[in-house]
């Protein structure tokens, strides 16, 4: 019997093998029968194996060593080294022996003697990795919170390989802030004035003709696999229900406007007043357990509202009041005060705004007991990002605020007096104490902790709470009149203004479109810088991903914005009765509220 050839190997667990072409034989000039193979790939080791297997039973090893024992690759006169350099990496090396003969003898004996025979347990093969590049998607980890987040809005936005994103910002209420956010992402160019070929408009005030140039997108629909879901999960804490989500590759010509279509549902006075109400009322509940008692003024002392209003005042005995345009208003312009019936009667009488247009007023009334902070009475800002993405309203909480400070003790003897019952910062910059007690009359809320603890024993996360379940409610009575149209993207960072009574119980005071961006104190200096990025992270990032032929250098930040509700996890839906928009369009302000 003619002896078989007599293989070299050198295998390379990170190479990948694609064709046969590879595998060079030598003619070794000492031994015309031995031949010198190199191979490269996970697949040709295997074949060698399988190989060497068929030739143990040509040999007729022993058949109780067969299922323990494997045969090396090689049997003479090379020997074996393995080494193991990572999990997803072998190296397999074979060096040529001390011994330069090949057997004189041809018989099977003879050959079988020389197979060397190690244990199994020694040598696994394992699945070798070719490229670190080459993982399975389905096993993929996401890390990047911009993939997550578009996850969850049942979207994979595609990375172009070259393009970039053009933004107009405008300069009121610290436009410069989000210009520089959006220079540390090379893959934005801010512009001088608007253009059409605009992505990213950001204005203080909405601007109603954006909306038409926001498309709708058809897309194609990919499954989600186990690992997509079990990461976004783990991540951010958010189950997928969805079994697909849709491929977006579109971003170069994809625009949007950083306001909601029709955002007065929940910024305008009087809507959110009747949004707010119809809501409790739908689920059984005191809407004035959670906002102070309203009426909604429209045709000045003749109105039936005025005269329930007027009724449930005697008979009660309340005569303060605060009274506000039920209209969009900024600054505290319009807010009065006032301590009897006949001062409300006064001011609801006039119906006619400066602008010659219709007004109506909003009545509420006035907390007499309010919380107070060092005798002086405050309210709370905080803040919430909702946003609308290929059909999925989503509502983030931040999880931190700011408490604003008047600058006079608080009385009631001088209702008229602004500077002690207005905390609105427009206002308060007037005084002549304004930044005495507090930088910038604003304390945050790990100082209002040590007050609490101090002064009250009272542990502020409780109030907290409270404000987020507050908020909660204000996008569950308003976000099916919010983007009515439905369009592809947008989004709309709010301001909210909540109240502490004596009894620590919260109210939800109002909501700002356009909150002040302005850093008057170190305190708004950082919160309110780790604000705009936590908000572009979330809302732009996700949607504007950077080419593939550039980098990312984010630096790390901190994500403090807390998803509160998703529109695709809610169980409670109500109907509500859709408010009417009967405001005029305004041009933009360089101030807040």
């Amino acid at each position: 019997m003619q002896k078989p050839g007599i293989e070299f190997l050198f295998i390379k667990g990170n190479t990948k093998c694609t064709d046969s072409t590879q595998l060079q034989s030598v003619r070794q000039q000492q031994h015309p029968k031995l031949n010198s193979l190199r191979m490269k790939g996970f697949q040709q080791f295997i074949d060698f194996i399988n190989k060497q297997s068929q030739d143990q039973q040509q040999f007729k090893t022993c058949s109780q060593c067969a299922p323990q024992l494997l045969t090396t690759v090689l049997t003479y006169p090379p020997r074996i080294e393995i080494h193991n350099r990572k999990s997803s990496e072998t190296k397999l090396t074979i060096k040529k022996s001390l011994v330069e003969t090949l057997p004189d003898s041809n018989s099977q004996e003879k050959i079988k003697k020389n197979v060397r025979l190690i244990p199994q347990k020694q040598f696994s093969i394992k699945k070798t990795i070719t490229c670190k590049n080459e993982n399975s998607k389905d096993n993929q980890e996401i890390n990047d919170l911009s993939i997550l987040i578009a996850f969850t809005n049942n979207i994979s936005v595609v990375p172009p390989e070259r393009t970039i994103y053009k933004a107009f910002i405008t300069k009121g209420n610290n436009g410069t802030l989000i210009r520089q956010c959006l220079k540390q992402r090379p893959w934005w160019i801010l512009m001088d004035q608007p253009s059409e070929d605009l992505n990213l408009y950001w204005t203080q005030l909405r601007k109603q003709q954006e909306f038409e140039s926001i498309k709708k997108y058809q897309l194609e629909n990919v499954l989600f696999t186990k690992q997509q879901k079990k990461s976004i999960n783990d991540k951010i804490k958010y189950n997928i229900q969805e079994s697909e989500f849709q491929l977006f590759n579109q971003s170069s010509i994809l625009r949007v406007h950083n306001h909601l279509e029709c955002n007065f549902q929940v910024c305008n006075k009087k809507a959110l007043f009747y949004n707010m109400k119809n809501y409790y009322l739908s689920i059984n509940e005191d809407p004035f357990r959670y906002i102070p008692l309203t009426y909604h003024i429209q045709k000045g002392p003749c109105d039936p509202a005025y005269q329930e209003f007027e009724e449930y005042a005697q008979t009660n005995n309340v005569n303060l009041w605060i009274i506000k345009p039920g209209e969009s208003s900024n600054r505290g312009n319009g807010i009065q005060v006032a301590n009897s019936i006949s001062k409300v009667k006064q001011i609801v009488s006039s119906n006619i705004h400066l602008n010659n247009s219709k007004k109506t007023f909003i009545i509420q009334k006035y907390l007499e007991k309010p919380l107070l902070y060092n005798k002086r009475k405050f309210d709370i800002r905080c803040y919430m990002l909702m946003t609308s993405i290929n059909n999925q309203f989503k509502a983030y909480w931040y999880q931190e605020g700011y408490i604003r400070t008047s600058c006079k003790e608080f009385t009631l003897d001088d209702v008229e007096d602004k500077f002690t019952h207005l905390t609105n910062d427009a206002v308060q910059k007037k005084n002549q104490n304004y930044g005495k007690f507090e930088t910038g009359n604003k304390i945050s809320f790990n100082e209002f902790q040590k007050y609490l603890n101090d002064q009250h024993n009272y542990n502020f996360q409780i109030i907290i709470n409270q404000l987020k379940k507050l908020s909660t409610d204000i996008v569950k009575a308003t976000y099916q009149h919010l983007d009515p149209n439905k369009l592809f993207y947008s989004f709309e960072l709010f301001g909210l203004d909540f109240m502490i009574d004596q009894d620590m119980k919260p109210w939800l005071i109002e909501v700002n479109t356009n909150p002040c961006l302005e850093t008057c104190c170190p305190l708004l200096a950082r919160l309110i810088s780790h604000l705009i990025e936590n908000t572009i992270r979330i809302t732009i990032d996700p949607m504007y991903p950077p080419p593939a032929s550039k980098k990312k250098h984010l630096q790390e930040s901190k994500n403090q914005l807390e998803l509160i509700f998703s529109s695709t996890l809610i169980d409670e839906r109500t109907s509500q009765p859709m408010i009417k928009e009967d405001d005029e369009e305004q041009s933009d302000v360089d101030d807040d509220n």
